[in-house]
This record gives C-alpha cells, structure tokens and sequence, in this order.
C-alpha cells in the first residue's frame, strides 16, 4: 500500500480515464540514457562520430574559430606563440 493510503488501482478506479495507462514495463529517460551508453561501452552500438575540424563561414581553414572584429578576444596560435 502506497504511504498515502491508497494504491494505484485505486487511484485509476477514482480517476477514472483521466489517469494515463503505462506499460508496467516501460523505459523512463534515465534508463534509456544508461542501456544506450552502457551498449557503447560494450561495443554493441558504435559511439557517434562528429567531423574533425569545424566547417562554417565563422571558422577558418584550419577549424579554428573566427572572432568578430574588435569583439575584444584574441586566441594564442600554439605553434608560433603569436597573438592573432
């Protein structure tokens, strides 16, 4: 018994059509997102593959991002220690 006194039929029977019928097996959110990451693991389902280098107008050719014009920011070029 439910700690409110009442049990689920009970509460269906009280209800009505208005409560939801759910499969008593049914997989929530939660379960969904730890079978399929636990399937990765496992080597049953591949892991989902995102291109190297990022395409667009905002990045370059080498997939670095392009900031704005005087939008304050300036990244440091790793290979020749310059600010560009």
């Amino acid at each position: 018994m439910h700690p409110n006194g009442y049990t689920k039929e009970m509460i269906r029977e009280i209800l009505g059509t208005s409560c939801p019928d759910f499969d008593p097996n049914h997989e929530t959110g939660n379960q969904m997102r730890r079978r399929i990451g636990q399937e990765r693991r496992d080597g049953k389902i591949p892991y989902p593959t995102y291109p190297e280098k990022k395409v667009g107008p905002q990045f370059d050719e080498n997939g670095k991002y392009i900031y704005p014009p005087n939008s304050g920011f300036k990244y440091k070029d790793e290979k020749s220690n310059k600010v560009s």
